[in-house]
This record gives C-alpha cells, structure tokens and sequence, in this order.
C-alpha cells in the first residue's frame, strides 16, 4: 500500500511543476538570444515568417547552414535551468546545387570554453528529421533536451575537433550541459560534409523550455513529507 501511495504522490507533484517557454519571434526586429547565420549579414525580415517577422539569409555560401545563439536565455548551465526542449521552424527557400535531400536538422550544444578557439570546443547533438526543402515551406522541429541526465540520452551524440562523433576523452554529457555556450541549429548531421553550395535559409521561433528546479524540488519534498506522514 505505501509503495502505491508513493507513486501517486510523486506523480502529482511532477504533474503540478510548471513548464517556463521562452520564445524568440524575432517581432521586435532583434532577438533574445542574438541569432544569426552570418554574424552581421543577416536580415530580419518584416513579412514572410511563421508568421511574421523571421531571421533571413539569402545568400549563404557553406556546405550547410548553421543558425546560432550565443546569448539571453539559450545559454548557460542547462541543469540548474531545468531545459528540457529547444525548438526552431526553419525554412530553405534554395539551394543552388540541388536540393538537400538526405540532410538532416540537428541541434547542437557546444560548450566554447570562453577562448575562441575551435580546438578547445566540446560539444553534444541530436541529428533530426530531414531539412526543410525548397518548396516545403516552413517546418517545425523539437529536441527534447533531457539536461538533468546522468549519462548522454538515447540519440544524443558528443565530439570535438579530434572527432565528430565521440566526447573527448574525460569530457561527459554532463559537463557540456552545464556549460553551453552556443546553441545551434544545423542543416546536416554534425559529423558530416558535404559540397559548399549558396543557401537561401531562415529560421522563426527559435524556443526553449524549462522545469525551473527549485519548484521541483519543493514538490518532491511535499511528497516525501506526505509519504512520511501517510507511514
């Protein structure tokens, strides 16, 4: 009977935590979080979004584009923030070496250690469904982000600049979670490359979601006080 009375409990107090969603719609004409495919040449455009204003790159010369924040409420230590899903609509108008069929969107969460230097970068990703192709029109895409794990999640990759697909030795899911210094959003699998072709991108929307821990905490303590009192 206590074992049941456990359960129940635990169950409501994860059902009350609130989830916090913060997005950036990008309707004031600047964003949060400092989004940008070139940093200074992009544009934010007045029309034409998920709805409305949306960030705009029409002439992207890269193997794949990469949509970054590096600032406001996408960074910092995910665990203590209580992330639990990053989510972007994106949108590819063209690209002139045929379309991207095959490449995959991906999230990625790269801990830059403050210098500036690509070598010193450890970095965690999810490789998505495919991109948007030209003619699709907007598409939405979730990532679920589960930051207070102990191990890397199910699907989720890590790497660094001596490999794309593994953490560097001694580095953990863990230790990138709670240092996220930008987050991206790829048009392609991480690990891989592919011919530089112009892109005609952009991106609306661009979200992520909380469970603020100490409201958490203070449910579960509830519930561990109930099943005291219920012995």
């Amino acid at each position: 009977m206590q074992r049941v009375i456990c359960t129940a409990t635990l169950a409501l107090a994860a059902g009350l935590a609130s989830a916090d969603v913060f997005t950036d719609d990008f309707e004031s004409g600047s964003s949060a979080g400092g989004w940008y495919f070139i940093e200074g040449g992009d544009t934010i455009e007045a029309g034409g979004g998920n709805p409305g204003r949306y960030l705009h790159q029409p002439a992207y010369d890269v193997f794949a584009p990469q949509a970054r924040a590096e600032g406001g409420p996408f960074v910092g230590d995910y665990r203590a923030m209580g992330v639990t899903s990053i989510g972007v609509d994106a949108i590819t108008y063209s690209r002139d070496f045929g379309d991207p069929v095959g490449f995959s969107f991906s999230l990625l969460l790269r801990d830059t250690k403050g210098t500036g230097d690509y070598e010193d970068d450890d970095y965690a990703y999810f490789v998505g469904d495919q991109v948007p192709l030209p003619g699709e029109g907007w598409k939405s895409y979730a990532f679920d982000v589960p930051s207070g794990s102990d191990d890397t999640p199910a699907g989720w990759k890590g790497g660094w600049a001596g490999d794309g697909e593994n953490f560097r030795p001694g580095v953990t899911w863990g230790d990138v979670v709670t240092s996220v210094d930008s987050v991206e959003f790829w048009w392609i699998d991480p690990s891989y490359f592919a011919f530089f072709a112009f892109w005609d991108v952009g991106i609306d929307n661009a979200s992520i979601t909380t469970i603020p821990a100490p409201a958490g905490l203070a449910l579960l303590g509830a519930a561990g006080l109930t099943m005291r009192r219920r012995r």
